[in-house]
């Protein structure tokens, strides 16, 4: 065999065979099919996806009354049926031209070269062709399960938008009540994150319109899930005292109110926050820039912000006295009669120590001078004063209290109508006309200014700190301690 191979003559006849038959093969594959119906067959293609084209999207919608689909037979060579994929055969349906409503529309098709339709079922099919409307709905969020214990859901946060584009028909559009993202919580104690938070448009059973176009179909949320927390005010209080040089003027905190974080209980007992700044530190005048820390109250977890900046304008102590102050009488008993004997003016001087910028724009009416005569009876009484004085004002001597001579008196008893005489021998005597006082000690006359005895009019001396503009008793300022002068 060998010896055979490697003859030349040998190879040349077996070349020439393989020759004759290959020639032979494509003659008969591509002979005329007149000629020749020997390789010709059929093939069922089923399932052929109908392609629309010129369809306005943005306009119509369109939907299928019957099928959406084809079954074609076709027929042609066996090489050309049998190595030709399913995609290659092609249906479409020209929409170009519809209207609204019912249209009954041809399809036409495409086949692969060589290769003919017996025939395609069906030819012909009904569509129906709605109007695509939009309308805008807000985004509503709802959750399935609960964070960790104590903890509550805050706002959330959408993005980009919390407002989506609905697209449907016009009668399936006016389904549409509200769309709707779901988020699953399982004892979270920190924000909740969702980049891509799927949307669902829903009726008003509760059904998913199925359909509907939604856009954005996706948003990313951000829900705070924290303790219970409260806002409350700010306020700045002191420690330590300024030199007795020095007063504040002002006081200027870059925040009003701060979120405290704690348990409701705890919260429930919280009305204020308070600030505390060291005042000890501060030896000179001027406008100071502070940064206090704020540290949660006890029972709670956390302040925001941690810290706030705090601005404070320090000035050099001045004095000045605030002539003919009103005092104004409080607290009479039912069925008295109170009045002022002592000082007889029914005023009083105060002299007042603070920055001079706010002691200059001060006025009486800007003063509550006040004694409190709750629970005293009919007489004579010495009262001590309570004075109210603006932010950073103070009483200067306030050591000394203020007093003032007040008298409590009962009504005097009306004179009865006179009687006409009637006859009888018994008559009624005419009730006394000195007033009736309620007890014998205070028939006594009262003592007036001037008089032996009597009380002068206050002068308002030296206060201490602790007093905060005080005489006595309770004020309105807030002044810290030691911005006063001695």
């Amino acid at each position: 065999m060998d010896k055979w191979m490697s003859n030349n003559n040998f190879n040349k006849i077996i070349a020439l065979a393989f020759g004759i038959i290959l020639f032979t093969m494509v003659r008969i594959d591509t002979a005329p099919v007149g000629q020749t119906t020997v390789d010709t067959k059929t093939k069922i293609i089923e399932n052929v996806k109908i392609e629309e084209i010129g369809l306005d999207k943005d306009k119509y919608v369109l939907e299928y009354k019957d099928v959406d689909s084809v079954t074609m037979e076709v027929k042609g060579k066996n090489s050309d049926i049998s190595f030709q994929f399913s995609d290659d055969y092609k249906v479409t349906l020209d929409l170009s031209k519809v209207e609204p409503g019912d249209n009954t529309l041809p399809l036409s098709y495409s086949l692969p070269r060589g290769v003919t339709l017996v025939r395609m079922t069906p030819k012909e099919v009904n569509v129906h062709i709605e109007l695509r409307n939009t309308k805008f709905f807000p985004i509503t969020l709802v959750t399935k399960g609960e964070p960790a214990e104590g903890y509550q859901l805050g706002t959330p946060v959408l993005q980009p938008t919390d407002t989506v584009e609905v697209t449907l028909p016009d009668n399936e559009l006016s389904k549409v009540v509200k769309v709707q993202g779901t988020i699953e919580l399982n004892g979270e104690n920190e924000t909740f994150k969702e980049k891509k938070l799927k949307l669902h448009a829903y009726d008003n059973e509760g059904k998913e319109v199925k359909d509907a176009v939604i856009e954005p179909a996706t948003v990313s949320v951000e829900l705070p899930i924290t303790l219970p927390f409260k806002t409350v005010p700010l306020d700045i209080g002191f420690t330590g005292q300024l030199p007795d040089s020095l007063v504040l003027s002002n006081v200027t905190p870059e925040l009003e109110s701060v979120v405290v974080y704690g348990q409701a209980n705890a919260l429930a007992a919280l009305s204020t926050y308070e600030a505390s700044i060291n005042l000890s530190a501060i030896d000179s005048a001027g406008t100071k820039q502070l940064k206090v820390e704020l540290k949660p109250p006890a029972g709670t977890e956390k302040v925001m912000p941690e810290t706030v900046n705090v601005s404070l304008t320090i000035s050099e102590i001045a004095e000045r006295t605030v002539e003919a102050v009103p005092i104004k009488l409080q607290g009479v008993g039912d069925g008295l009669e109170g009045s002022i004997v002592n000082p007889a003016s029914k005023d009083i001087a105060l002299t007042l120590t603070g920055a001079p910028n706010l002691l200059n724009q001060l006025d009486k009416n800007d003063i509550s001078v006040v004694a409190d005569v709750t629970g005293l009876t009919a007489g004579t009484h010495e009262v001590s004063l309570r004075v109210s004085l603006p932010k950073f004002i103070a009483l200067a001597n306030s050591g000394v209290p203020l007093t003032i001579t007040v008298q409590l008196l009962s009504p005097a008893t009306p004179v009865p109508t006179p009687q006409p005489d009637t006859g009888s021998v018994t008559t009624t005597p005419e009730p006394s006309s000195e007033p009736v006082i309620g007890d014998e000690e205070a028939t006594e006359k009262p003592t007036h200014s001037g008089e032996a005895g009597g009380t002068a009019t206050p002068v308002p001396t030296d206060s201490s700190p602790e007093n905060n503009g005080t005489a006595n008793t309770s004020t309105n300022s807030e002044n810290p301690v030691g911005t006063g002068g001695t």
